[in-house]
Parts: C-alpha cells; sequence; structure tokens
C-alpha cells in the first residue's frame, strides 16, 4: 500500500481509512503491556476473594456469621476487592508502561501477604486493621496481641497464603472473557453498597488495604455534617433534684477513680448477680449512683479528653490532635491548681499507650506517675499492679498532708487479656474471658479497698470527695463481634457506672436517673466544689434536675455515632447510611430495632449526631485549621 499505510474498513460508512502504522504499533504495544498488569490484578482479586472466603468460614465456626446469609452477602464482601483490584491495574500498568515490570509481582506479593494477616485480626474484630488500629499497636499492647497467636488463626494466615501463592500458576493467561469479566465486576461494584446496607458484614466488607487507606485519608480530610436543616433531639426522660449537694465538697480533697474497662452491668450497683466489687458497692451506699452515665468514647484516651476537658473528642482524630494548645481546653486539673490543691496522675499503665501523654501534659496535673516511675513488683506490657498504684499515691498524700488535693487513680485492672498483674484474690471460676474479667475487677476492687483504708487510717476518708466512674465498658459478644470494647457503641461498649460520695457520706445511696455524659462529670465536680465551671465546657451540672443528653462514638471499624436521651437510644452508621434506635429501658439488650417505628425521631437523631460529629471535629482540629490558614496558598 502506498505511504506504508494498512487499509481500515471505517466504522461509519463512506470509504476506507488508512491507519499510520507507527500508531497502529503503539496501540498494539499498549494492549500487549497491559496483558500481564491484567493478569496481576486478576490475581489479586482472587487472592482477596479466598482471603473473604477463608475469614467468612472462621466467623461461621465462630457463630458470628449469621448476618451473611443472604445473597447480598456476595456483592457486599467483594465490592471493594473489584476496586482494589482495579486500582492495583491502573498502578501496575503505569509502572510497567514506566519500565519497572518486575514491579508488579513484588506489589502483588506484598497486598497478598497484607491481607493474609489481617484474616485473624478481622476474625476477632469485625474489621481489618484501619489506622486507628495501627496507632493503637505497639509494647504496651504485647499481651493483648499475644493472645490471639493460636494455632487456628495460624493455620488461617498459611492457607490464605498458599492460596495466593498458587495463583500466578493458576491464572497463567488473562481471561479470554474480558468483556462478561468486566460486566461481572460492573455488577459487584453497582450492588455492592446496597448488599453492604441489606446485611450484618459486621465490618467484613472492607478489604484490608481499602480499610487501612480510607481511614488515614479520614484523619486528613473535612467532613461536612447533616445535610439540610440540623434537628437537634431534645432531652428526655426522669432527672431528681441534686443541687442541695452544689458546694458541699467546698475545699475537701478529691479522689477521681477511672476504672478500667468497667462496664456497668457487670456490677451489682446495675443488677449484677454476681459482685465482683465489694469495696466500690460499699463506698457507693453513702453516694449518688447514676443509673444512665455514659462514657464519651469506648477506649481510654479520647474519653479522658472529654473528662478533663468538659468537651466532646471527636470521629477521626489522633491523639496528637489533643494535645495542650491544640484542641481547645480548659482542664479541671488547672482550675483546681488556681483555689491552691496539690493535683496528681496516678496510672499503673503506661503513657505511652495510644499516645495518652499528649492527653495529661501540661493540663495541670503537677504529679505525673505510670508503670514506669511506679515499679511495683509484678509487671506486665501494660503496666504494673494496681496495689502497688495505690501505694504510691497514699504515699503523695503524706508529703503534703495539710494541703487539700486533687488525685486522678488510674488503674488497669479489668483489661484484656484479663490477667492484670499482681497477687490481687480472684475467687470466680476461670474458664471463660467473663470469668477472668470479674477475677480482674475483684483484684482491682482489692487495691481500691487498699486505698480506702490508707485513707481511713489517716484520718482523712470523710473529708474526701470520691468521683468513680468507668472509662468504658466491655463486651463478652452480646451482639455478634462485639468483643473488648473499640469496635461498637451498644450499652456494653458505653454504658458505665458513676458513682459520687461527698465528704460525709449520706447514711444510704441515692439512685440518680438523669442521662449523664463524659462531658458532664467535670462540670458536677466543679460544682461540688463551688468552683466556677469555664464557659468553653460543653457539658452540664448533673446536680440539676433536669433530663439529659449524651453522645458517644466509635471509629476502630466504621464511624458509629450514637445517642442516648430517656428510654431511647439511636445508632448510626454514616458509611452505610444506616440508623437504628433501641428501647433501651424494655429492650436492654438492644435486640429490637424500632427505627421504623420511630421514623421522625430516628431522622432526627441522625441529623443531630451527624452535625455533633462535624462540629466537634471542626472543634478538635480549629488550631490545625488556623495553623494552614496563616500559613497561606
Amino acid at each position: 500500500m502506498p505511504g506504508g499505510q494498512l487499509p481500515r474498513e471505517d466504522l461509519v460508512g463512506g470509504p476506507p481509512r488508512a491507519w499510520p502504522r507507527g500508531a497502529l504499533l503503539r496501540g498494539l504495544d499498549v494492549v500487549g503491556s497491559a496483558v500481564p498488569s491484567l493478569r496481576r490484578a486478576l490475581c489479586l482479586l482472587l487472592a482477596g476473594a479466598g482471603a473473604k472466603l477463608v475469614l467468612v468460614a472462621l466467623r461461621a465456626l465462630d457463630g458470628v456469621a449469621a448476618g451473611l446469609a443472604t445473597p447480598w452477602a456476595v456483592p457486599a464482601l467483594l465490592y471493594q476487592e473489584v476496586w482494589v483490584a482495579l486500582g492495583a491495574l491502573a498502578l501496575d500498568f503505569g509502572l510497567t508502561r514506566a519500565g519497572a515490570q518486575r514491579a508488579g509481582w513484588a506489589i502483588y506479593a506484598a497486598a497478598a501477604l497484607y491481607m493474609a494477616a489481617n484474616v485473624p485480626i478481622a476474625r476477632q474484630f469485625g474489621t481489618p486493621l484501619t489506622w486507628a488500629f495501627v496507632e493503637a499497636t505497639g509494647g504496651a499492647l504485647g499481651d493483648s496481641i499475644a493472645a490471639y497467636v493460636t494455632p487456628g488463626n495460624v493455620a488461617a494466615v498459611l492457607v490464605t497464603l498458599a492460596w495466593a501463592a498458587a495463583l500466578p500458576w493458576l491464572v497463567r493467561r488473562p481471561p479470554r472473557r474480558v468483556r462478561a469479566l468486566a460486566i461481572a465486576a460492573a455488577l459487584v461494584i453497582a450492588l455492592g453498597p446496597a448488599g453492604a446496607r441489606r446485611c450484618e458484614t459486621l465490618g467484613l466488607h472492607r478489604n484490608a488495604i481499602a480499610a487501612l487507606v480510607t481511614t488515614r485519608l479520614a484523619r486528613m480530610t473535612e467532613r461536612s455534617g447533616s445535610k439540610g436543616q440540623i434537628v437537634t433531639v431534645p432531652a428526655e426522660g426522669l432527672a431528681i433534684d441534686l443541687t442541695h449537694l452544689a458546694g458541699a465538697a467546698r475545699g475537701r480533697d478529691v479522689i477521681w477513680v477511672v476504672l478500667e474497662s468497667t462496664g456497668a452491668r457487670y456490677l451489682t450497683l446495675h443488677g449484677a448477680e454476681v459482685e465482683a466489687t465489694p469495696r466500690l458497692t460499699r463506698l457507693a451506699r453513702g453516694g449518688v449512683v447514676f443509673e444512665s452515665a455514659y462514657t464519651s468514647y469506648p477506649e481510654s484516651i479520647k474519653s479522658l479528653y472529654a473528662l478533663l476537658c468538659g468537651r466532646a473528642p471527636a470521629p477521626d482524630t489522633a491523639a496528637a490532635d489533643y494535645a495542650a494548645g491544640k484542641a481547645p481546653c480548659e482542664p479541671l486539673p488547672q482550675l483546681l491548681q488556681e483555689q491552691g490543691y496539690r493535683t496528681g496522675l496516678f496510672h499503673s499503665g503506661r503513657f505511652v499507650y495510644l499516645g495518652m501523654r499528649h492527653m495529661i501534659a501540661e493540663r495541670g496535673l503537677a504529679a505525673l506517675h505510670d508503670a514506669q516511675t511506679i515499679g511495683g513488683e509484678h509487671a506486665v506490657s501494660f503496666g504494673t499492679d494496681d496495689a502497688a498504684t495505690a501505694t504510691r499515691l497514699l504515699r503523695w498524700i503524706d508529703e503534703s498532708p495539710q494541703q487539700p488535693f486533687f488525685a486522678l487513680y488510674m488503674p488497669i485492672a479489668g483489661h484484656h487479656p484479663y490477667r492484670s498483674p499482681g497477687a490481687g484474690t480472684r475467687p470466680f471460676a476461670a474458664e471463660t474471658d467473663l470469668d477472668h474479667y470479674r477475677n480482674d475487677l475483684f483484684a482491682g476492687d482489692e487495691a481500691l479497698g487498699r486505698l480506702i483504708d490508707g485513707l481511713a487510717d489517716r484520718g482523712r476518708l470523710d473529708d474526701v470527695l470520691w468521683v468513680i466512674q468507668g472509662d468504658h465498658g466491655e463486651a463478652f459478644q452480646q451482639h455478634p463481634g462485639n468483643f473488648a470494647h473499640s469496635l461498637f457503641v451498644y450499652e456494653e461498649n458505653v454504658h458505665v457506672p458513676l458513682v459520687i460520695v461527698p465528704p460525709r457520706a449520706f447514711a444510704s445511696s441515692v439512685r440518680a436517673p438523669q442521662v449523664a455524659g463524659a462531658i458532664d462529670v467535670a462540670p458536677t465536680i466543679a460544682a461540688l466544689l463551688d468552683v466556677p465551671a469555664p464557659a468553653s465546657w460543653t457539658g452540664r451540672s448533673l446536680l440539676t434536675p433536669a433530663p439529659g443528653v449524651a453522645r458517644f462514638f466509635s471509629d476502630y471499624n466504621s464511624v458509629l455515632l450514637g445517642l442516648r436521651t430517656g428510654r431511647w437510644k439511636c445508632i448510626v452508621e454514616p458509611e452505610r447510611g444506616l440508623v437504628r434506635v433501641f428501647d433501651v429501658v424494655d429492650d436492654p439488650g438492644e435486640t429490637r430495632d424500632v427505627a421504623a417505628v420511630r421514623a421522625e425521631w430516628a431522622r432526627a437523631c441522625e441529623s443531630d449526631l451527624l452535625d455533633w460529629a462535624a462540629r466537634s471535629r471542626a472543634a478538635v482540629l480549629s488550631s490545625r485549621q488556623s495553623a494552614a490558614e496563616d500559613a497561606g496558598p
């Protein structure tokens, strides 16, 4: 042919056109370079699907896969695998065109290894690693991590790796029916999000790589609140008048006990059949027991911000975002320092855990003692024995016995794996995790008893204002996949004890029905001490006879937002567009979702929580945003 051109029949009619040979060869070159990329992407898709199959089988053996017994589970479990494979295809093709052909298989091997390692993690926690989990790992959690290195989990990882290793040999060529494969992928992508809303995946719909990347990006991006008009859920329910206690502890000593992983349901104060905390129960007989108190976050560190600063933490934020000078905070200990109090924090754990030091440094706590400085005869990766911490606190009191003090006492008994260090009594059978947990609570309660007795021996017990509460709850599969404390916002995760015992304790306990949030505790202590509360605090004094609203969230898996007022509680899952409503008086186990019956209230609750989460995050990150504005374009 003249000009070195090849004939081609025009697809829209008319005379044939000639295509330059160079352009045709370049096109063939592009297609040729895409073939190995397509093959590797297909291998990655099958490797991810294989990991999901192993994971679902393990969850079924554990009895927590009932929510997947629906055809919707197939696209729900696979659509993120398809998206990741498509992303890998684009990356691989770009690297191949850039001359880095060998990088493709290296990336595949790393991705397969990472997905396999996440199988036992997702088996236990219902989600592959998220960025919050990555921040939580480290030496302080060594004992908790070691508990899951079991033969079954190791075998699951090896099976997943073997499948991934075999795929490059099984998929020697890309599929011939590329169009059919593309249609199937498009259907999975289209139906996947709908499937995730229609079945209880419990986080298993997430691809391991996508979960890590998206949760990291969430820390870096802004998020809008509720669309349309904002609706705030009004407080409702019962409340009693405790204003006669205002100023009752003026000038007195304060001991604020924040119990580790102590859910209300495990105490006889809240109806438990087994007495795991006899000293706490005896102390509470002279005080006020708040029946409906809630943490702000089912994990220790961010909940500490709410307690110290009287403000809500926010989803998708890091511990470093709450450091002094960043997140707004007028801490209670600093206020008391200005009133002439000695202040100190005594923690059986370690301040390196989850960035705890960011929360406590420069917050008015003059004495800071953790396992590193307390020492003690017993120690594990998480900390030292609570008895040693109680002894150190008493020594600190003795150093200046004439000065009023504010002491924050944070034991570790109750934390997973429920084998806290020390020689405390463990009176219960030790066959299940719940048994070990109750034994841990009992041992920790003995350490609290040592503190109570030490103050009595010093003649100071009657002059102490006691505030005792849980930092968050603890779950033992009351809901499928709900274990430990961080993943959900069910009652077992967020409903905590709160007991206030004023100086010269009552003759008998008083039970307060008003709903209490973590941000309400600091204003209540301030009211008891007759110290003015800062205007920046968003909580309220619980002494007033007004019903309350408690808001809380979790972001270890997908973001979950929750609200409790009166008898009603709602849980919002923005990622899946779900809202659940429970009557926690008639249905304390949260087994019956009545959102369809209370549809208007459910919509109001969703609007309230989305706006609250966005405003809380904007407030926490305000210093970061100001710095960016100052830096300019």
